[in-house]
């Protein structure tokens, strides 16, 4: 075909589907009540003239930034909203690209990102739901073939970013360390104060049996607990590191599912957290506060597993020179975060798992420093101690030792 007649029928083809005008403009709340913490999400549903003249619709996600004592102390720490716009427009494009270098057909593992007003701190991506995606739900936690599916996604976001570090694409300095390993306030208040509500919430409801669990439970120490966590994730220079997504749970993960119900596609989104460091964190993270806990317990070694083999493969994919971490390099660095995830697990697995829209009040929790905001009764609904009780028993035998 001539090249001059090809280039006139792709850009009329184009401009047919281009958005021309205009006609009205619905927006809704995208998330209900309980959902997201650090954002107000909304779904803008177009009505338009497209380039061809017919209407049609379009829509988009438009996320505000929040504020209150828990955003405001995350601001403090981190420009989540800043930080999340030059992922998408700095990492994320450049991760595309070298996608397309290697001819990677599999996707990309993001949504697209659209415009960003810093005047009224909204960005605007595209609707995934619009494309068939859609989150598992919060209160059932995933199953083993979603699990299966965000580590495989997880293996390939880490072994893109190290290609892009390999190639001075990414600086590490440029990150600041995980919240949750480091940072004092975030340990005292979600973790800490998280474990000491699940101990009082043992004693009401949980019957007397565990009250000698409760009580030790709720006599270690912040210190302690500060330390071990922070020790925790100090992984020496020798070890393999890349940029963490940094909030790789359930609620920012998105799937679309075959006709049986199967999930084949993954998007991640909220970039607002990354951090560098071993890739175990986000690994970690993910396992303990995202699965179901049976199937954790039941398939943790072959879903560690199945994520080396993803980081692994996928470095070689995209042409990584360096040298990659074996599966003893994987392994040693989740059982040297098992404290962490433990801790991470039993103190705020009942709130994101519970139905209840106030289970936790973020901001009063950061106001009392982890004393209160949290609604006690989440830990003793129904189901929650069949789901806790091994790694309860398990985080209270490392704390005897």
């Amino acid at each position: 075909m001539d090249k001059k007649v090809l280039e006139v029928v792709l850009r009329k083809s184009f401009d047919d589907s281009k958005m021309k005008r205009i006609i009205e403009m619905k927006v809704e709340s995208a998330m209900p009540k309980g959902e997201n913490f650090l954002s107000t999400v909304l779904r803008v549903t177009l009505k338009v003239v497209l380039g061809n003249g017919r209407v049609g619709k379009k829509r988009f996600i438009a996320k505000r930034e929040n504020s209150g004592e828990f955003a405001d102390h995350l601001k403090e720490d981190i420009q989540l909203f800043y930080t999340e716009v030059l992922v998408y427009t700095n990492i994320l494009r450049e991760m595309g690209y070298l996608m397309e270098e290697y001819g990677d057909t599999e996707g990309p593992l993001w949504c697209e990102f659209i415009h960003f007003s810093p005047y009224d701190s909204t960005i605007i991506f595209e609707d995934l739901m619009a494309s068939g995606f859609s989150n598992v739900k919060r209160t059932e936690a995933q199953d083993l073939d979603h699990a299966r599916l965000a580590l495989r996604s997880l293996g390939r976001y880490h072994a893109l970013a190290k290609v892009l570090e390999e190639r001075g694409l990414i600086y590490k300095d440029d990150y600041k360390p995980f919240p949750f390993l480091n940072n004092e306030a975030h340990i005292r208040n979600l973790i800490y104060g998280g474990k000491q509500a699940l101990a009082k919430g043992m004693r009401l409801g949980w019957g007397e049996e565990w009250a000698e669990y409760a009580d030790k439970l709720s006599k270690v120490s912040f210190e302690e607990i500060f330390k071990r966590i922070k020790d925790a994730g100090n992984f020496d220079d020798n070890t393999f590191k890349c940029l963490n997504h940094g909030d790789s749970w359930n609620n920012n993960m998105m799937f679309k599912h075959d006709w049986e119900g199967r999930p084949i596609e993954m998007r991640f989104v909220d970039f607002q957290s990354p951090h560098y460091n071993s890739p175990c964190i986000d690994v970690t993270y993910f396992l303990y506060s995202s699965i179901k806990p049976s199937v954790r317990h039941q398939n943790l070694q072959s879903l560690i597993e199945l994520y080396h083999e993803s980081l692994t493969s996928s470095l070689d994919r995209f042409g990584y020179k360096g040298s990659k971490p074996s599966l003893e390099d994987i392994n040693n660095g989740m059982e040297r975060l098992l404290f962490f995830g433990l801790c991470f697990f039993t103190a705020c697995f009942p709130c994101v798992s519970s139905k209840r829209t106030d289970a936790v009040d973020f901001d009063l929790v950061f106001k009392t420093n982890g004393e209160e905001g949290y609604n006690i009764n989440v830990y003793y609904e129904a189901g929650v101690i069949e789901k806790m009780e091994e790694d309860v028993k398990t985080l209270v035998k490392i704390f005897d030792s």
